[in-house]
């Protein structure tokens, strides 16, 4: 059976031969000292795809992936050809205008652009990116079409890693938002809009091209806390459902064929419903961790409707021996894979704090945990 074919049986909810392996994109890829120290072990040279120069894991290699024996192959919108990113610098400056610091090799927001806006011509007047600007689409075309006619992975494609939600408070700040959503509603259904429309541009972009090949197609925007959702499922369903219902659509007119992907950290057992209302057809990370997020429990709840990607938790499993990790494999499989809708992946990037063999062995523990009998 082929990557392909495995991941498209598992996505129609049948049990494939064994579970499937997602490494290299939304939350499951390498942060960058990491995918240095992956190529080194490897003695991996180049290769690199930069797709998105002010993130922490910015870079993915398919060189990595067929060393590591990752399942899936993936395609991402590309940063405009004028990005910058940080170039050997602690700081940089993205698109939607917010600084960034590296800090331990990690990228972290340093400011907030719009903390002061208190208007909706504020919003108006801010300079905000160019979804069709130049350059977002190069290779798109070529990687894709490459992949489909002569490899046999799974593809799944991505035009954003944060979402309209996650990028309006990281404009105006947490706190200021969140605020917002209760008191100043007509500003905060601005800020989404505008941010929204924007995405759905990106989208339109990513998908031109890959749209009638990708069998997943990945949105994000984390909605959750360790002890619960960052907001009411009242309030979620007033602000946050109608916009995702409205941007899933959207990306199934694209590409009708494929399965969208959430990626939504935290603990959000109480929006699964909703999330699924808009068409979110796999939920990622499930970091069971977090309160509320019984793997057990979420499939006996949701495994009928959704498929599960992730779930090999990096608080509690791939920060020590290889013993630990497989014994979490096994209970991911026995709980979320019970029934075969299981793709396995980290709950978030491969870091410098997890044993080098933990991250080169993932996949093959994996295959070897996952079988189905």
């Amino acid at each position: 059976m082929t990557s392909r074919e495995r991941v498209q049986l598992i996505l129609d909810h049948k049990k494939p031969d064994r579970v499937a392996v997602d490494l290299g994109s939304t939350a499951s890829g390498f942060t960058n000292p990491t995918m240095k120290r992956v190529k080194e072990y490897f003695g991996i040279d180049g290769g690199d795809i930069v797709f998105r120069p002010d993130e922490s894991a910015a870079i993915y290699n398919d060189q990595v992936l067929e060393k590591i024996g990752s399942d899936f192959r993936h395609v991402f919108l590309m940063p405009p050809e004028s990005a910058v990113g940080f170039q050997g610098t602690d700081t940089a400056v993205n698109e939607w205008g917010m600084e960034k610091t590296m800090k331990a090799g990690l990228s972290q927001n340093s400011s907030n652009p719009l903390a002061d806006a208190d208007s909706i011509e504020d919003l108006k007047s801010y300079a905000w990116p160019d979804p069709y600007a130049a350059g977002r689409d190069r290779g798109i075309r070529e990687r894709i079409e490459y992949l489909y006619h002569h490899t046999d992975y799974a593809l799944a494609a991505r035009a954003v890693s944060h979402g309209f939600f996650e990028l309006a408070w990281e404009l105006r700040g947490m706190e200021n938002f969140l605020v917002d959503m209760m008191s100043e509603k007509k500003f905060a259904n601005y800020l989404l809009d505008q941010i929204l429309d924007i995405q759905m541009g990106l989208y339109d972009v990513l998908l031109k091209d890959a749209g009638k090949y990708v069998q997943m197609v990945e949105t994000a925007d984390d909605y959750g806390t360790q002890n619960g959702p960052l907001m009411s499922p009242e309030l979620f369903r007033e602000m946050i459902q109608p916009r995702r219902r409205k941007l899933n659509e959207f990306i199934r007119s694209k590409a009708p064929q494929a399965k969208i992907f959430h990626h939504t950290c935290g603990s959000v057992y109480q929006l699964i419903p909703d999330l699924i209302e808009t068409g979110v057809d796999v939920l990622n990370p499930i970091q069971h961790s977090a309160a509320e997020m019984d793997t057990y429990r979420l499939q006996e709840k949701f495994g009928d409707r959704l498929i599960f990607h992730g779930a090999i938790d990096e608080q509690t499993a791939l920060i020590y021996g290889p013993d630990v990790l497989r014994r979490e494999m096994q209970e991911r499989v026995r709980s979320l894979g019970k029934e075969g809708g299981y793709i396995m992946a980290p709950t978030s990037n491969f870091q410098d704090d997890m044993p080098l063999e933990n991250i080169v062995n993932f996949a093959t523990m994996a295959k070897e945990i996952g079988v189905y009998k």
